[in-house]
């Protein structure tokens, strides 16, 4: 098998890690498929010198006929070095607001959905983000 060299980044990942995870439930959840969730992202971005620390946090307020009935608080850190040379390296917040919490999104999705599965509900799958147009759309 022919090794191919694979384009870097720029930025090397130090460590995703959970600093919050909130559960609750209600004891009659409905299992009906028009339960809607309601679904709120926070960003926040620190800038040391060669390091990004992103704090992405997701929220979930699942509701049936106006009913609360599932609630997740979920938060994780990501940490990133700037290693290399990366036009990204020019504005070391935007990556933060969209490559690094592009990153970190499917962390939080895999612990909300294994979270839901053991509290004997369907699984709840966050839908894809394109924090790109999020953080257009934010800046307008």
């Amino acid at each position: 098998m022919e090794e191919k060299n694979i384009p870097q980044s720029g930025f090397e990942l130090q460590h995703i890690v959970l600093t919050n995870s909130s559960f609750h439930r209600i004891d009659n959840v409905s299992f009906d498929p028009n339960v809607e969730n309601n679904l709120n992202i926070n960003t926040g971005v620190n800038v040391d010198g060669d390091t990004v620390s992103v704090l992405l946090q997701v929220s979930i307020d699942q509701q049936f006929e106006g009913q609360s009935q599932v609630k997740i608080d979920v938060a994780m850190i990501g940490e990133f070095k700037l290693v290399g040379k990366t036009p990204l390296a020019e504005n070391l917040e935007n990556f933060g607001r969209v490559n690094g919490a592009a990153i970190i999104f499917p962390y939080i999705r895999e612990h909300i959905s294994s979270l839901s599965i053991k509290a004997g509900i369907p699984p709840i799958v966050l839908p894809i983000v394109n924090f790109q147009n999020s953080f257009s759309q934010q800046k307008k």
